[in-house]
C-alpha cells in the first residue's frame, strides 16, 4: 500500500481547479472528498473519479463535520469566492485539520497572506490567476521556450524548447552537447514523436525533438548563441480579453517598459482594466477583428501575442491566426482538461493552464505532506507532456540522517540510480552546478530530480537497493 492511501484530502469547490485536483490526486492513491454546493457539479465529479462526494456548504461545520474533515491531513478550498474560501479554511482548521489551503483571487486579500497564515492558521495561500501570468511572463523573458519554470528561488531554470531548422546541435549526440559545443546545461529529456526518454550520451539529437533542459538562467543565454538560436527580446505585446490573469500580466508587463495593447469587446470590461493597469493601450474590439485589421507594419511591430479570453476555441484560433501572421511569440490560456492542447504540439504556440499552475502547486504541497521527513523535503514539483514527465526539488537538510548515508558525500558516477530517474540539477550555496560525474550531493544542496511517469516521495527512492 502506498503512503498515499492514508492521506485524507477534503476539497471544497467543484469547479474547474477543484475538478483537476480531484482528478489528479485521486489518480496519486489520496483519499479524497470533495464538497459543492452544486448537486450537478458533485454528480459530476462522483461518476468521473474515485473520490467522495457531499452536496452542502463547505463553510458550514455540520456539513464538514459529516464529510470527516476533522481527520483531513489536508483541506483544500478552492470555490467562486474567496471569502467562503477564507471561512471554509478556519472552520477546518478549528474542526482540527492539519492543513489548510485557500484560493484568493482578490488583490486586495493576497496582499495580506502573511496576516491570513499568521493570524489565522491558514498553511497556504494560493491565486491561480497571479500564478498563471507569472508563468507567461517567464515565457516573454526566454521567447523561444515552450515552457519555463524555476528552481531554488530562481537559481534553476527548466526550459522546454523545440530543435528547428538551423539549430547547430541537429546530429549532435549529449557527448558532444556538453564537450564539442561547451554547453553548460543539461538535457534531461527529449520528446520525440509523442514518445518521452530520459537520453543517454549516446542518443543523438534530431530535428523537430523537444528537450526539457535545466541550468542557471546565465547558462541559457550563452547557450543560444552556441545553437544558433536568434531571440529578440519582446518589446511590444497585445492581449486579447480583460481576464484576471491579463490584469497581473499586464501590470507587470507595463513596469518592465513593454509596450502593451489589450482588446476587449465588453465596454465595461475595457474601461475597467484601463482603470487599474495606468499605462496600459486598451481597445475595445473583437480581438481577431481588430487583429485583421491592422496594416502590415502594425503586425510586424508586434513581438507577442497572448489570447487570455474566457473561451478557450477563441483563445487557439485567435493564436493560430497571429501564427499565420508570424508573430515572434505566442501564448494562449487554455483549460487543463482541454482537448486543444494537442493541437499546439506542432505549432509555435504556447499554452497556459491556471488549473495546471494551481495543481502543481497542490501536488508538490501534498507530496510533502506524505514524505514527512526533515532531511529531504520536497519544495516544488514541475509537471510537463500532460504530468508524464515530472520534475522533483528536494531540500536536503544540513543534518545528515543515516537514511540518507548511502548517497550523500559520494560522486554520481558511483551511485546506483534508477534507468527512468535522472538527478536534473543541483543548487548549493546560491550556485547551479549541472551535475557530472565527478559531482556530490552535500548535506544542505536543492536537488533536482527528473522523471517519466514514476510518483516519487523522497530521494532515496531515485537510487537502486544497495545489498547487506
Amino acid at each position: 500500500m502506498n503512503k498515499e492511501d492514508h492521506v485524507k484530502v477534503c476539497i471544497v469547490g467543484a469547479g474547474k481547479v477543484g475538478k483537476s485536483l480531484a482528478a489528479q490526486l485521486s489518480d496519486s492513491g489520496y483519499k479524497v472528498t470533495v464538497i459543492d454546493t452544486s448537486l450537478e457539479q458533485v454528480n459530476n465529479i462522483s461518476n468521473s473519479y474515485d473520490v467522495i462526494c457531499y452536496q452542502g456548504n463547505g463553510a458550514s461545520t455540520e456539513v464538514l463535520e459529516d464529510a470527516g474533515v476533522a481527520s483531513a491531513e489536508i483541506f483544500i478550498a478552492v470555490t467562486g469566492s474567496d471569502e467562503l474560501n477564507i471561512l471554509s479554511c478556519l472552520t477546518a482548521h478549528e474542526l482540527g485539520a492539519k492543513s489548510t489551503i485557500a484560493r484568493i483571487r482578490n488583490a486586495e486579500y493576497s496582499v495580506q497572506s502573511d496576516f491570513y497564515t499568521e493570524r489565522f492558521g491558514l498553511t497556504l495561500i494560493f491565486n491561480p490567476d497571479y500564478n498563471a501570468a507569472s508563468e507567461i511572463m517567464r515565457l516573454m523573458h526566454l521567447p523561444i521556450a515552450t515552457k519555463v519554470e524555476l528552481f531554488a528561488h530562481g537559481k534553476c531554470q527548466l526550459v522546454e524548447m523545440k530543435v528547428e531548422e538551423g539549430n547547430s546541435l541537429i546530429g549532435s549526440n549529449l557527448i558532444d552537447f556538453s564537450q564539442k559545443h561547451n554547453i553548460d546545461l543539461l538535457i534531461c529529456a527529449i520528446v520525440r514523436k509523442g514518445q518521452i526518454m530520459i537520453p543517454t550520451a549516446q542518443d543523438v539529437i534530431q530535428l523537430g525533438d523537444v528537450l526539457c533542459l535545466t541550468g542557471s538562467p546565465a547558462s541559457f543565454n550563452d547557450a543560444f548563441l552556441k545553437m544558433n538560436i536568434k531571440t529578440k527580446r519582446i518589446k511590444s505585446v497585445m492581449i486579447a480579453g480583460a481576464s484576471r490573469i491579463a490584469r497581473y500580466l499586464a501590470s507587470a508587463l507595463v513596469k518592465e517598459h513593454v509596450k502593451v495593447t489589450l482588446i476587449e469587446r465588453d465596454h465595461t470590461k475595457a474601461v475597467k482594466i484601463a482603470d487599474e493597469v495606468p499605462g496600459l493601450s486598451v481597445m475595445c474590439s473583437d480581438a481577431m477583428s481588430y487583429f485583421e485589421s491592422m496594416s502590415d507594419s502594425d503586425v510586424k511591430n508586434t513581438d507577442a501575442l497572448i489570447t487570455l479570453t474566457n473561451n478557450d476555441e477563441y483563445n487557439l484560433i485567435c493564436g493560430m491566426l497571429g501564427e499565420r501572421k508570424n508573430i515572434y511569440r505566442i501564448v494562449t490560456k487554455l483549460n487543463a482538461d482541454s482537448t486543444l492542447n494537442e493541437m499546439c504540439h506542432n505549432t509555435r504556440i504556447s499554452s497556459v493552464s491556471k488549473e495546471d499552475c494551481a495543481a502543481d502547486m497542490i501536488m508538490s504541497y501534498a507530496k510533502s505532506v506524505v514524505a514527512a521527513e526533515d532531511y529531504d523535503a520536497i519544495r516544488a514539483l514541475y509537471r510537463l507532456m500532460n504530468g508524464k514527465l515530472e520534475f522533483i526539488e528536494f531540500k536536503l537538510s544540513l543534518d545528515i540522517d543515516p537514511a540518507v548515508e548511502t548517497y550523500i558525500n559520494k560522486p554520481i558516477r558511483n551511485l546506483k540510480i534508477k534507468p527512468e530517474f535522472l538527478i536534473a540539477g543541483i543548487i548549493r550555496d546560491r550556485a547551479s552546478i549541472m551535475p557530472r560525474g565527478n559531482d556530490e550531493i552535500l548535506p544542505g544542496d536543492y536537488v533536482i530530480v527528473c522523471t517519466v511517469s514514476k510518483s516519487i516521495l523522497q530521494l532515496k527512492d531515485i537510487f537502486e537497493e544497495t545489498k547487506a
